[in-house]
């Protein structure tokens, strides 16, 4: 027969036990990578460009979150464009994966800004001395950085971004009707980036995505990765 000590004990070392077994299920779960965050790129292929008017056929598919168009480009004086629409959150793509774009410094592009706001990476930035604090046109006086030139136009910097990637913060940001203008690409778009309403749902998007737009498109589900 058990003494009242020897049934404490066995009490404290079971409940020790189960406590151990729970702390360590816990920490395994914790220790679990990340669920990997997917965002899915639709663009045309063999290099061409879509019309502006696939965006509405995009949005128009169930369980879509966000749908960003853009447009990329370099123009005759070498700069690398891209056109966006303002959006609290922009993704560049770099490689397979896309990166988040982070304002530094000023702000991101919002809607109502003049077609001559500029966002530059913070790259390209430190190339050209970008600085704060001189002055710049009457006609562009809310929250502006100093004006650059590209391709003969003159721009006021509104903001600086970084993804952490060097080449892909060489690059500017401009409104898309800028972008469609400077790389005389009126109402054409590069693609789309599509976020699915969870990350679980990207593959299942894009298969929507591949129904609702035909062959004539690529769909493509990329890795988003934190700056």
């Amino acid at each position: 027969m058990l003494t009242r000590t020897a049934i404490g004990f066995l009490f404290a070392s079971t409940l020790i036990l189960v406590l151990v077994q729970a702390l360590s299920v816990g920490q395994g779960e914790a220790g679990q990578a990340p669920v990997k965050e997917s965002i899915i790129q639709v663009r045309a292929r063999d290099g061409v460009f879509l019309p502006q008017g696939v965006l509405e056929q995009i949005r128009s598919v169930p369980h879509i979150g966000q749908a960003a168009s853009f447009l990329a480009g370099q123009t005759a004086d070498g700069v690398r464009v891209i056109g966006v629409e303002p959006a609290p959150l922009l993704h560049l793509r770099s490689g397979d994966a896309v990166l988040a774009a982070v304002i530094v410094q000023g702000r991101g592009l919002e809607a109502g800004d003049a077609l001559e706001a500029m966002v530059v990476g913070k790259a390209f930035a430190q190339k050209n001395k970008t600085a704060l604090g001189l002055s710049i046109p009457a006609m562009l006086t809310r929250d502006h950085f100093p004006p650059i030139i590209v391709d003969g136009q003159g721009f006021a910097i509104v903001g600086i971004y970084a993804t952490g990637d060097p080449q892909t913060d060489d690059q500017v940001l401009v409104l898309l009707p800028t972008a469609q203008k400077l790389l005389q690409q009126p109402d054409r778009l590069s693609g789309v980036y599509v976020t699915p309403v969870a990350p679980a749902t990207a593959e299942q998007m894009a298969e929507a995505l591949r129904r609702a737009l035909g062959d004539t498109v690529e769909v493509a589900p990329l890795a988003r990765r934190p700056r």
